[in-house]
C-alpha cells in the first residue's frame, strides 16, 4: 500500500512538474508575440506620424521651385541639395510603404510559433529601424527646407 501511494505521488509530481513546463513555453511564446505586436504598433505609429508629412514635403519642394525660378533664391547648392532631401523622404516613404505591406500585408495575424516568430521578428525590428530613420530624415529635410525659405 504505501508502495502504491509513493508511486501515486510520483506519477502526480511528474505530470504537475510537466505541465509547467509547457506553461512556461507557452508563456514565452506569449510574451514573443506580445513583442512583435508591440513593434507592429511602433511601426505604425511612426508610419502615422510621418505620413501626414508628405504633402507638406511636395510643398516645400515646389515653394523653392517657384522662388528659385523667381530668382528669390540664389544659392544653386543649397537649393539643388534641399530639394533632393525633400524628393529623398517622399520616395523613400512610399518604398517603405511598398516595401512593409509586401512582408507584412494588411490583416495578416500575428505568428503563433516560435519558428514563425524566430523567422519574423529580425525582418520587423529592421522596418522598425528603418521607419525612424526615415522619420528622422524628413524632418530634417523640412527643417532645412524651411531654413532655406526663411520660414
Amino acid at each position: 500500500m504505501k508502495n502504491a501511494i509513493y508511486i501515486i505521488a510520483i506519477a502526480m509530481l511528474t505530470l504537475t512538474s510537466c505541465k509547467n513546463e509547457a506553461t512556461a513555453e507557452e508563456n514565452a511564446l506569449a510574451t514573443q508575440i506580445e513583442a512583435y505586436d508591440a513593434l507592429m504598433t511602433e511601426a505604425m505609429e511612426v508610419h502615422d506620424e510621418i505620413m501626414p508629412k508628405m504633402g507638406e514635403l511636395m510643398e516645400l519642394k515646389g515653394e523653392i521651385t517657384e522662388k528659385a525660378e523667381a530668382g528669390e533664391l540664389s544659392d544653386q547648392t543649397a537649393i539643388s541639395s534641399t530639394a533632393e532631401e525633400l524628393k529623398a523622404s517622399h520616395d523613400g516613404m512610399m518604398t517603405w510603404m511598398k516595401d512593409y505591406s509586401e512582408k507584412f500585408p494588411y490583416g495578416d495575424p500575428s505568428p503563433e510559433t516560435k519558428e514563425a516568430i524566430d523567422k519574423k521578428m529580425p525582418v520587423l525590428e529592421q522596418e522598425v529601424e528603418e521607419i525612424k530613420n526615415l522619420r528622422d530624415k524628413t524632418m530634417q529635410a523640412i527643417d532645412n527646407a524651411k531654413a532655406l525659405l526663411n520660414k
